[in-house]
């Protein structure tokens, strides 16, 4: 599993939320090459998350599998 992917799922683990998805991830998988998460912790402390190419597409299909996408 990504390293993305694997930090995404701790701070899941720990009732943190995703906040935002940089490009959302009901868009196009079309030419993305990063992709951002930002995920807020119940202490409100904010986490972002950044995959680059392969792994970019991994955490957008991890997020969309899971229905965790707030956008």
């Amino acid at each position: 599993m990504n390293e993305s992917i694997l930090k995404l799922q701790e701070l899941l683990d720990k009732d943190c939320k995703i906040e935002k998805t940089y490009p959302s991830v009901l868009g196009s998988d079309a030419e993305i090459n990063i992709v951002t998460v930002e995920v807020r912790c119940p202490d409100n402390i904010i986490h972002k998350i950044r995959a680059y190419r392969e792994e970019a597409t991994n955490l957008r299909e991890f997020i969309r599998t899971k229905n965790l996408d707030t956008e």
